[in-house]
This record gives C-alpha cells, sequence and structure tokens, in this order.
C-alpha cells in the first residue's frame, strides 16, 4: 500500500494494524494536511460480513463528534475500496504508556476522566464500543486524550428498554471484545448488552492503571471467562497500598459483576472522579440518596406557549450549559442529564429520591415575538420550598446565549452562597467586586460600538477588589484578544495582556475551560504559534465541550492551518450549541467567509440582523462578503454603517477604504486615509487599514511598506487572509518566504 494513492490520500507509511484493519499515515493532495486512513486488511476484503462491520464502524465513529473521539474526517463505503479517514495524532497509546514509569495518581484520574467524557457522548447517542482497552485509548502530546477504534462498537436502544440492536452483527451468544476487559454480561454473549459494559471495561483499565496489572491476571487463560464473572477481583490496596481508598471504591464500583451494581453512566464516573482530584467524598451511586453533602437534578424547563424549534434549542441548550457549570461548584454533585428525562410529571420528592439529590431546579421558559423570558426556581427536596428567589431573567431573544451564561451563573452563585461555600477559586464573594464584574459583562454588549473601554475598566476593578477573581481575569483576557483581533490597540500589547489575564486565570482555578480558550487566541493571534494554540483549545473544549465560542474560535484556527473541514465541523458545532447567539452565527459567517462560501455567510449574517439591525459584526462580515461577490451597493451599504456604528473605528474605516478601492471610488478611499492620519495623534490607528486601501488602490510598495509596520506590532494573522489581499504577498518573495516559515496558507 506505501506509495498508492486512495481517493486523494497518498499513502505515506505504515501506523499499525487491528483485528479487520490497517492503518496508515497519509498526505491529503487536496488539502495541505497529514491524516491517518484506516482500510480493511486486504485479506479480509472478500470477506462480506467484515466489510459491513468495517461499513458499520464507519458509520458509528463519523456520527461522534467530542474532543476525546477521534474526529473522523472523510468516509468512504465504496466496495473497491472503503476506508475510513480520520485525524492523525501525536503521542503514545495508553498500552504504550503503561509499559513505562507508573503514572502518578493526577494522571489516572485525569487520563480517566477523559475517557468518561469520551464514553458519556457515546452512549448519548446510543453507541456503545464493547473494547475499551489502552490500546484504544490514545495519550497525545497535547494532553488530550482521545478514544479509538469503533470496530465492535453497536448502536442499542434505551427507549426500547431492552437493550436490543438492529446494526448488531454479533450472533446471539456470540463474544466479542478483549476478554481481560470484558463484563460478565458481555462474556455471557448477553444480547440485551448495554453501555454499563463500558463502564465495566473502564473499571478494568483504571484497576490497570493504577497498579500496573489488569484484574485478573495472576489466572492462566482459559481460568478467565469464569473469574470474572463469578470471582472477586484482587483489591488494588494489595498490590497499590498508596492510592486512596476512594479510588478502590470507585474501581469496585465499576467492576461489579451485575450491570445495576455500578454507576449508571459516564457522567456519574466523570464526577466521581473530579471530587477524587479535589480530595472530597465522592458522589451516590445507583440507588443511594446523598447524605452530608450537596447535589442537585437540573430538570428541563417547561416552555409556555407553542414549543417552536428555536426555543426547544435554548432550552436543551440551558439544561446543558447549567449542567455543565454547576458540575464544577465546590461539593455539589449533579444528577446526569440522562437521568433527567425520563422523569417528566414526576413531583420533586419523587425525583429527588429515584435520582439521589437533595435539591432540583426546575424553570419555565416563555417565548414572545421579540423577547424571551427565563423564570428559575431552586427547590429544597426535603421540605420542598424553594432555596433561593426566583430568579428572573427577561430580555431579546436575539440575545439567547447571554442569557443562557447569566441564567447559569446566577444559579451557580445561589447555590454555592446556599451551601456556604461559594466557590471563591472561580466566583468572589466580595459584593463590590461581583457588581463590578457584573456591569462590565453588561458593557461588554456593545463592545463593537465602544463599550469596550469601560467594560474593561470595570473588569479590571473587580480584579483590583478580589485578586482571586478567577472569571473576572479571564473576562480580561477575553476583552483583550478581542482588542487585538481587531486591532483597537497595538496587537502585541494586547495579546500578552490576554496571555497574562488568561494564565492568573488557571493559577487561580486550573479546571477553568474558557481561560484555556483565551490561552489559545493569543497564541494564536499574538504568537502565531499554531500548536501551543491548538493544544489548548483542545484542552478547554476537554474541560467544557458546550462552549459554543470556542468550538467558533478555534474553527478560525483550523481554517487558517488549511483544515477546511475539520474548521466547518467545530464551527457548525458551535452554532448548534447556541442557536440563537448572533455573535456565534457572525463568528460562525466569518469561517464561511475565510473559505470563500459568501452566500451561506450572507444568510448568517442576515439571519443576526434580522433580530438586530444594528449589529456592527455581522454587518461588517455581510459587508466583506458581498465585496467578495463584487456585490457593490451591499458591500458599501454594510461596511459605512458598520463604519458609522462603531464611531468610525480605525479597523472598520480600513475595511471601507478597502471596499471604496476595490469599487474604483478612489477618492472616497483616500479621504478615508486623510480621516486615519487625523485620528493618528490620539487613537491607535492599525498599518493594515492603510494596506487594505492602498492594495485596492494597487498601490503596492505603499501596501507592503505599512505591511511592514503591522508586522512589526503583533498584527494578527487575519491580516494576511483578506481575500484580494493575498496575491499582494504572494508576489513579494520576503512576504511569501515569511508567511511559509509561519505555515500559513495562501
Amino acid at each position: 500500500m506505501i506509495g498508492r494513492q486512495i481517493s486523494h490520500f497518498y499513502i505515506i507509511r505504515t501506523l499499525g494494524s487491528g483485528g479487520m484493519g490497517v492503518v496508515y499515515e497519509a498526505q491529503d493532495t487536496r488539502l495541505p494536511r497529514s491524516v491517518a486512513i484506516k482500510v480493511l486488511k486486504e485479506e479480509l476484503s472478500k470477506n462480506v460480513d467484515a466489510a459491513r462491520r468495517f461499513k458499520r464502524e464507519a458509520r458509528l465513529a463519523s456520527s461522534l463528534n467530542h474532543p476525546n473521539i477521534c474526529t473522523v474526517l472523510e468516509v468512504s463505503a465504496n466496495d473497491a475500496q472503503a476506508f475510513i479517514a480520520m485525524e492523525l495524532l501525536e503521542g503514545a497509546s495508553l498500552k504504550s504508556r503503561l509499559l513505562g514509569e507508573p503514572l502518578s495518581l493526577r494522571e489516572i484520574v485525569d487520563v480517566a476522566s477523559q475517557v468518561a467524557d469520551a464514553l458519556g457522548a457515546a452512549h448519548e447517542q446510543g453507541i456503545v464500543h464493547r473494547d475499551l482497552t489502552p490500546g484504544n485509548i490514545f495519550l497525545t502530546t497535547g494532553g488530550i486524550v482521545k478514544l479509538l477504534d469503533f470496530g465492535l462498537a453497536k448502536h442499542f436502544s434505551r427507549s426500547s428498554g431492552d437493550g436490543h440492536t438492529t446494526d448488531d452483527l454479533s450472533s446471539a451468544g456470540a463474544v466479542a471484545g478483549t476478554i481481560h476487559y470484558m463484563s460478565p454480561e458481555q462474556l455471557a454473549g448477553d444480547a440485551a448488552l448495554d453501555y454499563r459494559c463500558d463502564l465495566f471495561a473502564l473499571g478494568a483499565v483504571l484497576y490497570q492503571m493504577a497498579t500496573g496489572a489488569r484484574p485478573f491476571d495472576i489466572l492462566p487463560r482459559h481460568a478467565l471467562r469464569s473469574a470474572i464473572q463469578v470471582q472477586p477481583h484482587l483489591p488494588i490496596r494489595q498490590l497499590a497500598p498508596h492510592h486512596p481508598v476512594q479510588l478502590e471504591r470507585i474501581i469496585d464500583t465499576l467492576l461489579s459483576k451485575h450491570p445495576d451494581g455500578r454507576y449508571q453512566s459516564a457522567a456519574t464516573v466523570r464526577a466521581e472522579l473530579g471530587a477524587l482530584r479535589r480530595g472530597r467524598n465522592a458522589v451516590p451511586t445507583a440507588g443511594e440518596s446523598s447524605t452530608g453533602s450537596a447535589s442537585v437534578a437540573v430538570l428541563p424547563f417547561d416552555i409556555v406557549g407553542a414549543a417552536e424549534p428555536d426555543v426547544i434549542a435554548l432550552r436543551d441548550g440551558l439544561a446543558a450549559d447549567l449542567s455543565s457549570r454547576l458540575s464544577r461548584v465546590a461539593d455539589l454533585w449533579v444528577a446526569p442529564r440522562t437521568s433527567t428525562r425520563a422523569l417528566a410529571g414526576q413531583s420533586v420528592r419523587e425525583i429527588a429520591t429515584r435520582l439521589g439529590v437533595t435539591m432540583v431546579l426546575e424553570g419555565t421558559l416563555q417565548r414572545t415575538p421579540e423577547r424571551v423570558r427565563v423564570t428559575m426556581n431552586l427547590i429544597d427536596a426535603a421540605h420542598e420550598k424553594a432555596v433561593l428567589p426566583s430568579v428572573v431573567i427577561d430580555r431579546p431573544f436575539g440575545d439567547a446565549l447571554t442569557t443562557q451564561a447569566d441564567v447559569a451563573r446566577e444559579v451557580c452563585d445561589g447555590i454555592a452562597a446556599a451551601l456556604s461555600q461559594a466557590p471563591a477559586r472561580r466566583y468572589s464573594q466580595e459584593p463590590e467586586a461581583y457588581h463590578a464584574f457584573k456591569r462590565g459583562q453588561y458593557l461588554w454588549k456593545s463592545c463593537f460600538q465602544g463599550g469596550w473601554r469601560p467594560a474593561i475598566e470595570h473588569f479590571q476593578h473587580a480584579i483590583d477588589k478580589d485578586p482571586q477573581f478567577a472569571l473576572a481575569h479571564v473576562a480580561l483576557a477575553s476583552a483583550y484578544n478581542f482588542l487585538g483581533f481587531y486591532s483597537l490597540v497595538k496587537p502585541q500589547l494586547a495579546f500578552a495582556v490576554a496571555a497574562r489575564s488568561a494564565e492568573r486565570a488557571l493559577a487561580i482555578d486550573p479546571t477553568l475551560g474558557p481561560a484555556f480558550i483565551d490561552v489559545a487566541l493569543a497564541k494564536f493571534g499574538g504568537d502565531w504559534d499554531w500548536d501551543g494554540a491548538e493544544q489548548a483549545f483542545r484542552r478547554g473544549l476537554a474541560l467544557d465541550p458546550s462552549n459554543p465560542l470556542a468550538h467558533v474560535h478555534y474553527s478560525w484556527l483550523l481554517m487558517l492551518l488549511g483544515r477546511e473541514d475539520a474548521a466547518f465541523a467545530e464551527a457548525e458545532r458551535g452554532h448548534a450549541l447556541a442557536p440563537s447567539s448572533r455573535f456565534v452565527a457572525a463568528a460562525r459567517a466569518q469561517t464561511m467567509y475565510l473559505a470563500g462560501q459568501y452566500d451561506e455567510a450572507i444568510e448568517l449574517c442576515s439571519e443576526c440582523l434580522r433580530f438586530d439591525q444594528d449589529y456592527v459584526f455581522a454587518l461588517h462580515m455581510r459587508g466583506l462578503c458581498y465585496l467578495g461577490k463584487s456585490l457593490r451597493a451591499g458591500a458599501v451599504a454594510d461596511l459605512e454603517q458598520a463604519a458609522s456604528l462603531s464611531h468610525r473605528a480605525p479597523f472598520y474605516l480600513g475595511l471601507l477604504g478597502r471596499c471604496y478601492g476595490e469599487f474604483g471610488m478612489r477618492d472616497e478611499a483616500l479621504g478615508l486615509v486623510t480621516e486615519l492620519g487625523a485620528k493618528a495623534p490620539d487613537t491607535y490607528v492599525p498599518p493594515q487599514c492603510y494596506v487594505y486601501i492602498y492594495a485596492a488602490l494597487g498601490e503596492r510598495e505603499r501596501a507592503l511598506d505599512h505591511q511592514e509596520k503591522a508586522y512589526a506590532d503583533g498584527a494578527s494573522p487575519f491580516n494576511y487572509l483578506v481575500p484580494g489581499i493575498r496575491a499582494l504577498y504572494a508576489r513579494s518573495p520576503h512576504h511569501k518566504k515569511r508567511l511559509e516559515q509561519m505555515r500559513l496558507i495562501l
């Protein structure tokens, strides 16, 4: 196969081989990227059953999108040469890692937590892996754990009640999997096998990470089946007495012989491991009530009025965001969302008893033509009374993402206060700091119209009053990243402040996902460190996969690196998480714009502007798309309006000047050059504004002179990728060489 081409992939070398397939490193001839490509073994190519299994693996794996699952880039079910093209990972399998030094407790918990996240995502889609082993767990160099190989996976139905599947190719009583990690019911060939067999396998992997041995390694192979089904495993304290009792309890629960004795979801395992990492008591197992610790179930909010698709999307987004944020409140266990869906219509006390929680969070969501109203109540299940005053938020529906974030924030703060233990590392109990932070967030909504200045002042005031207020540091980092990308101040300085603020937030709370996203943006925009940025993006998404902006921002980096398909997938993922957010929609439009897909971007921006006709981000993106399509009237109108609404900010004047220049409006373009010059004494005028205008006017040398200044000021990489400007750089040997060194795709 080496040296052959499959579709548009050129095979370079063999990476590994499994039961049915061989994995190669390949070069994509359409896009400048390396991939891993899996093909069916040659000796199995005529085997109908093997071919069906391979195609099923492709179908199931491609349906999963999660930071801890290897991303499938392309699938071909062609009988002549079926293949699965996947992201190429750098690092080593957990199997290889276990051959080296023993893992620390921190490593064990980190790896297991990320695997649990991956399993949770698969189980949410009704997919059971069935072959979870150290060989199918990959540890990337960036610290992200990836679950591989869905060759034995099957689709199960939660609604059928028996776990039967319509696409299981195993015959009744057949055993599929790796015996040391197989559950008793899997070994028995149970036709009603469900996702809990994966949790048993996770317990076996955890056992091996903790002790260096598999649960029944001391037995001969012929005795394994019986031992796994009926005999207790050797307690880990006999092999690794240094590990805490909590870890042993987690493993023992996962390795329970009967599925009902295990944790009932991967999310619960994740919560247990999180409690262990924090050094606190673990959460209740199935059927237990939580004693001595607070716990909450987040119920889907009731919709008042018509259950339209966008209202349902907001409701589901609220539930996901609330569960994600609440799971990080210290000493609070959050019941898995999958557990709450089947309890609709039951009383608060019944729900609490079934889920083993002390509190229930319920609410209503009402949509009017222009606004949305969210009412939330936190109920003490034992006494059936409110723990907090009702939280009511009423605002324009187009601002749904902010509504979602504000509700989650109010709830987190309120529950922490009710527990008399505010999560000080992330939030603040200093009233003046908290109010300054909230005021800053409100002002930030008008960041494109100049609101960024007072917002930053409030974020800084919050930090001055409480230096341990992690979210205030994140807000400041996000603000300065914004300033850097839009060149509202010298980018080099802005990105440096952003990086420093994000690192301070992580020093306070190392599990704060949004802080990693700001680290990524600073590395991406300021340092041009693509690898470092991608590692930070992936880490942030692993910690907070429901962050819509993180997915869209990551898509920008992927576009710059020429990984277009992956960029589209990330942008779409972010938009799906916040379908009503105008910023997310406009940011996704920017991804489409960079790919030259102007019509799709225009549609996204127009939808934003239907709710807010003065939204600057959507106006300037739509104007640039009209410019790309040579539609003069639309481009001029949108970019003139964006410049006006931004109070004639230099960045927008530069874009408008480019528009004038490209449409032959020379006098108007030169008039903006004069206006920019007049602003210079009091305002930072980014050199790329002149680059845009002079390039559009055909004054190449002047444009390149200003480009040197833009480079010295640390202008973001987007400066190099403006359609129509790329050719200017491509014709300059000096700039072309620089871009090649920076691995930018022209």
